[in-house]
Formats: structure tokens, sequence, C-alpha cells
């Protein structure tokens, strides 16, 4: 039909209203700065992680993490399903983040060391190589790291993950690993550990059916 003027006027009206709904749906929240101050760094600061490794694979998780800023949920299951724990060498355990460059996002590396060379490690070397997994990691402090993205894989590298039985016989022997994970936007992921009894509460072992 024929518009009217005052047709004309409330189309017009419509489409800022759609025009302004588009610009506000576009809008982002840029990361803000805050201030870092001595005064509030006044508890023990120890380096290192903690000794106990926890493994997880995504496609057994019951639900994608969800993030706020630069801290994960706790991970839920599928029936059945859990975390693996891996004891590893004593103060060998190591988390570190680089930045990409201006915009790119960080690198996370984790380290960790097992004190062996036998069938379980080389089973677990090969596992943790081929599958999609997530790692978390205690600190000394009681906080956990988490090394996970729903969209990106922990990655080992070339030579990422190394085995040496050692040649004399005071040597070590060792399986060695270094993880990687690639682009995220904190140079640290942290987690949310569970409410009750820590993360041995979520082991696979433990989950029933198992």
């Amino acid at each position: 039909g024929r518009l009217t003027g005052r047709n004309m006027a409330s189309a017009a009206i419509s489409f800022n209203n759609q025009k302004k709904d588009t610009i506000m749906a576009n809008q982002v929240t840029c990361p803000q700065l805050a201030d870092v101050l001595n005064e509030n760094e006044c508890l023990e600061n120890r380096a290192g992680m903690a000794s106990t490794v926890y493994l997880g694979l995504k496609s057994e998780l019951a639900a994608a993490l969800t993030a706020t800023e630069n801290t994960y949920s706790t991970p839920a299951f599928a029936t059945g399903k859990g975390l693996y724990k891996v004891d590893c060498k004593d103060d060998a355990n190591q988390v570190q983040g680089s930045s990409l460059g201006y915009r790119k996002g960080f690198e996370l590396t984790f380290n960790f060391t097992i004190d062996s060379v036998n069938p379980a490690a080389g089973k677990l070397a090969r596992a943790i190589n081929n599958r999609d997994i997530f790692i978390i990691v205690e600190e000394k402090d009681g906080t956990s790291q988490i090394m996970y993205d729903p969209k990106i894989k922990v990655k080992f590298d070339s030579g990422g993950i190394k085995t040496d039985t050692g040649a004399k016989s005071d040597d070590e022997r060792s399986t060695t690993f270094e993880a990687k994970l690639s682009s995220v936007n904190y140079p640290n992921l942290y987690v949310t550990e569970p409410t009750e009894n820590g993360w041995d509460s979520l082991l696979a072992s433990k989950t029933p059916g198992k």
C-alpha cells in the first residue's frame, strides 16, 4: 500500500532502533586496568607447583567448562568418567606464560616429570600425545591452574615428551613432558576446585561404575 507521512516516520524510527540495537549488540568489553599494589601482596609468594598433576579428556566432560575472565568452572564429567592422577617428581612442575605479540594472546607451557621409564609411563606418554586432554595442577598456596580451552588443543611439540634411562647406576631415570596451549587470552588460567575433598573427589577410579 501507499506510505503516508505517519507510516514513513514510523518506519524511520523502527530502522533507527534496529540500527541502535545492532550497534549495542556489537559492543565489546575491553580489558580493564586495575591497581596492583605492594600493600596487597602481604602473603607468602611461594614459587613452584605441587607435585601432583590431574589429567582429563575433554570428550569425557559433561559440558564444556565456562570461564569468568581467567578462571574456569569446576569440571563435571559424564557418568563413570573423571580425572586421572599422576604423581610427579618433586620441584619439577612448572607453568609459564608468554605473550605472542600485540593483541595475539598468550601461550602457556607446562613442564612435569615422572621419576620412571617403564611401561606405565610409556602408555601415559602415548595417550596424552594422541588425545585431546586438559591438565590441572595445584599451586603450593592451594589455588589451581589449568591448561584448557574448549576449542584449542593442548599439544606436545616434537621433543615435547622425552624419556631418559640414564647411563650410570647413579643417574636418574625420568620421563619429561612439556605441554603447550596457544593462543589463549591470559598468561595463566585458573580453575575452581571442588568444594569437598579436592581434586581426588573427581578421580575416574572413584566414580560409580568403575
